[in-house]
């Protein structure tokens, strides 16, 4: 009879065991929704860009990023080859990417269409080192573009904050080689105003000076990796032409190139970006019979010349943008 109290304890002990095992927190189960949308092949994960795989997974490292990462790039690098591409919009609201090693062919390729919740039409445009397009709308408001799939977030941007609602504009580097940048705007008012946003920083223009070979109307802006700033000017009466801009002042530095010898004629939209050392301009004008031709054009300020490579485009361009990971010279080129 005296294992019973032995069998009672051994009992006992078995009942709080298992009582406080039962009490112990049970984890939450995790949840089953895929960790990534497979339209977007890359994403963030920390500082790593990542694969996202087509049934929603996260897949392997694609690269690790000194500098940080955001949406699915490592920032300012230039290691992606879609940001050295250029960008335009067109007054429908179509993003494209024009690849100029693709002539005579056709360079365009159709990125998405914008919904940036805005009337009207997009005004201009650039495009910074982390991939994104900053697109300016005829009311002033000022959007950030994913250039992979046209996604439209808005800014802090304040319209009319640099003088005048709408604006010509390009980045440029702060010096040559460097991997930042400030993107330059150009007043599209008789001010002739040149302005400068570090955008890393803030979305406040800050007054760089007066664009001494501004007319009417004012010039589209690109600049470049070698801190250059270039301007192209339309002119609604004489020949138009390109030339550089002191980003320090806004004064005309070096040559005019001119676009022939001849004026555009009636241009309601234009654009502008430089690519390989070359400039191409995108000018819609209104042809004889009363129709609007989209073309572009190729200036070579090496040379001086210049041609028409394609026109009868179904786009009304009327922005252009290039980052400053775009190549100084094509490669292709001896």
């Amino acid at each position: 009879m005296r294992l019973w109290p032995w069998l009672i304890l051994l009992v006992a002990a078995c009942g709080k065991s298992e009582e406080r095992a039962a009490s112990k927190k049970v984890p939450t189960m995790v949840s089953e929704d895929p960790p990534c949308d497979p339209r977007t092949p890359r994403v963030c994960v920390g500082s790593d860009v990542v694969a996202c795989e087509p049934e929603g997974k996260l897949g392997r490292a694609l690269r690790a990023c000194r500098t940080g990462c955001e949406r699915g790039r490592c920032k300012g690098t230039c290691n992606d080859e879609a940001v050295k591409l250029i960008y335009v919009v067109d007054s429908s609201n179509h993003l494209l990417s024009f690849d100029p090693r693709l002539l005579p062919g056709d360079p365009f390729k159709l990125v998405g269409t914008l919904d940036c919740e805005r009337s009207g039409s997009p005004f201009s445009m650039s495009v910074d080192r982390d991939g994104i397009a900053w697109v300016l709308y005829e009311d002033g408001e000022l959007f950030k573009v994913d250039i992979q799939d046209a996604r439209c977030e808005a800014s802090s941007f304040r319209p009319g904050s640099a003088g005048a609602r709408n604006f010509g504009m390009g980045f440029a580097t702060d010096t040559p080689g460097a991997d930042t940048e400030k993107l330059y705007i150009a007043a599209d008012d008789s001010s002739n105003a040149l302005s400068a946003i570090d955008t890393a920083r803030d979305v406040i223009p800050r007054p760089v000076g007066r664009i001494e070979a501004a007319n009417n109307p004012n010039p589209e802006l690109t600049g470049g990796s070698d801190a250059r700033l270039y301007g192209f000017y339309p002119q609604s009466a004489g020949v138009a032409f390109v030339q550089e801009i002191d980003r320090g002042s806004g004064g005309a530095l070096g040559p005019r190139w001119m676009l022939g010898d001849a004026p555009l004629g009636d241009v309601n939209a234009y654009a502008f970006a430089r690519w390989g050392g070359k400039f191409y301009i995108f000018v819609t004008t209104f042809d004889d019979s009363g129709f609007n031709n989209s073309t572009v054009r190729v200036l070579d300020p090496a040379t001086g010349q210049f041609d028409t490579v394609r026109q009868n485009l179904p786009w009304r361009i009327t922005g252009a943008g290039v980052s400053t990971c775009a190549p100084e010279k094509d490669a292709a080129q001896p």
